[in-house]
């Protein structure tokens, strides 16, 4: 099963994402940029969703980090400001989505922007 880091700082959305994905794949959630770079130093999951805007260290600088340590991982940003999206698409991430967005899609863009199975 695949891993995914779900990094938001938004507890009912944290929650809901756990909730809708945890079926299909293994999750981690966090609310910390900084817990989220060690849990992806520790599980290196395929996946990111990252909220650009966090209170520690911004999904920008998760994203960098991740990309760097794994050029493969697939990096879905996410934010209700789209003066930021140009920063996390120049960081790496394959996509952003605007907050609100509709979570019932989620499972398509995760498809979409994962990488293939070997």
């Amino acid at each position: 099963m695949r891993k995914i880091l779900v990094v938001e700082d938004e507890v009912e959305l944290l929650e809901l994402y756990d909730m809708i994905l945890s079926k299909d794949y293994i999750v981690f959630t966090t609310e910390s940029g900084r817990e989220a770079i060690e849990i992806f130093d520790r599980e290196n999951p395929e996946i990111i969703i990252v909220d650009i805007k966090l209170p520690d260290v911004s999904g920008v600088e998760v994203t960098k980090h991740a990309k760097s340590k794994n050029p493969d991982v697939a990096v879905i940003g996410i934010s209700a400001y789209r003066e930021r999206f140009k920063e996390v698409l120049d960081a790496g991430a394959a996509i952003v989505l605007q907050k609100p967005f509709l979570v019932k899609q989620i499972h398509k863009v995760i498809e979409d922007v994962a990488p293939s199975k070997q």
